[in-house]
């Protein structure tokens, strides 16, 4: 019987105060470290005896990685916890997507304890913060001992369990630039039950102009090796006046865009249907909100 409720393995153990002083500690460690925030993900794995690191830094001690700030933009430390990315009026208003896939996130236990920058160091094809910051365009910042460097979210996944991170570097902000126009969001998801992974996410974010759509991205998780972009669809969504024709062009498109498996929670030929269908109501939602 494999143990789900005591760490069972020996590590050792730092609580750093500042990013600096992270970063420094990552850099020693090397390989051996293992970051720890809200611990949501990670303590489960190693109770469940799947990751055995040497070397936890505890992060959740660091001041300046908790923030959500307006300016020119949106700026959220990675160590913000799903609830108050749920409960931030400027994200409620502004920013509509990515406060329905907070809400969307398990139990109020667990948004209280996971961080966003936990979720998208995870690295899951499924993770729910991850379609809607990709399709709001936003950048991450990662530190190490000697540099910083930006890159786009949507270049930030490899692979399940995979990121661009590299040893020694921590991701310490999210960036979402401002919205122009009239622009709208949403975000939906297909679970087996609420608190679970999802089978299938999808965020949309539009502007339009009048009837025709002048920007479009359309995400989708749990569907490829990493959250995936349906660039065809985005076009054929400015391709005409917008109406019934166009949504159910560009969700037919979108669903024959994604590379879907079969595993425990759902089978390949399902999320293909249920993208489809995700992608017509998120549209129509976004639509919707963007004036409509």
């Amino acid at each position: 019987m494999v143990n789900t409720h005591i760490l069972s393995q020996k590590f050792e153990y730092f609580e750093p105060k500042t990013i600096e002083e992270a970063v420094l500690l990552l850099a020693t460690h090397g390989e051996k470290a293992k970051v720890v925030a809200g611990g949501t993900d990670l303590l489960v794995q190693m109770k469940m005896e799947r990751l055995h690191p040497k070397c936890l830094i505890s992060i959740a001690k660091i001041p300046a990685l908790h923030y959500i700030i307006e300016e020119n933009g949106l700026r959220i430390g990675t160590l913000t916890p799903f609830r108050e990315v749920e409960r931030s009026l400027t994200i409620k208003n502004k920013y509509v997507a990515l406060a329905e896939a907070a809400r969307s996130v398990s139990s109020v236990q667990i948004k209280n304890m996971g961080t966003l920058g936990g979720n998208l160091c995870h690295g899951s094809p499924a993770a729910d913060s991850a379609p809607p910051m990709i399709a709001f365009g936003a950048k991450v910042k990662l530190v190490g001992a000697s540099h910083e460097r930006m890159i786009p979210l949507e270049d930030f996944f490899l692979g399940p369990g995979e990121t661009v991170l590299i040893s020694g570097e921590l991701l310490v902000e999210v960036q979402v630039p401002e919205l122009s126009g009239q622009t709208g969001s949403a975000f939906l998801k297909m679970a087996r039950v609420s608190a679970d992974l999802a089978k299938v996410n999808v965020a949309v974010v539009i502007r339009r102009e009048s009837s025709f759509c002048k920007e479009c991205r359309i995400v989708l998780g749990a569907v490829a090796k990493t959250p995936l972009r349906a660039k065809k669809a985005e076009e054929i969504m400015k391709e005409g006046r917008f109406g019934a024709h166009i949504v159910k062009q560009v969700s037919h498109a979108a669903s024959e865009e994604i590379r879907p498996i079969t595993d425990i929670r759902s089978n390949a030929w399902y999320r293909k249907e249920v993208s489809r269908i995700l992608v017509r109501d998120a549209i129509e939602l976004a639509w919707g909100r963007a004036g409509g």
